[in-house]
């Protein structure tokens, strides 16, 4: 059986990922995902929140391990757009995918060009 991870949410991130949850934006494989992971989700105040969790702000090394590839991505803040190499949006799939996620958590996420297998090697 494979393990399954919680999701660790401060409130502004639970809610974030709720607005993402009602856009029409999300596939159906996402969209029962997400509402399972939210309603698992285990919320923390901010000062509560983990160093390794992923958060808006956050730099994480991912690995795809669908595509066999690592990459390193930085979470904008929702209200700072995406303007660097390796910044993504905090409503960019891969961002919803990985939010509330911590350092060797797995998960399933549908992008564009089919379902990925990612894993958070790193948070800082």
């Amino acid at each position: 059986m494979r393990k399954r991870f919680q999701l660790i949410l401060t409130a502004n991130n639970f809610k974030l990922l709720m607005k993402q949850y009602f856009s029409k934006s999300l596939s159906v494989f996402n969209k029962r995902k997400l509402f399972t992971e939210l309603n698992d989700a285990s919320i923390v105040k901010d000062d509560a929140l983990p160093l390794n969790v992923v958060q808006p702000g956050s730099k994480v090394l991912v690995r795809d391990i669908s595509k066999r590839q690592t990459y390193t991505v930085q979470i904008a803040e929702e209200n700072q757009e995406a303007r660097t190499l390796n910044k993504i949006p905090v409503n960019d799939p891969l961002s919803i995918a990985l939010l509330g996620y911590g350092n060797g958590h797995r998960t399933e996420w549908e992008m564009p060009d089919g379902v990925h297998q990612f894993e958070i090697v790193s948070v800082s």
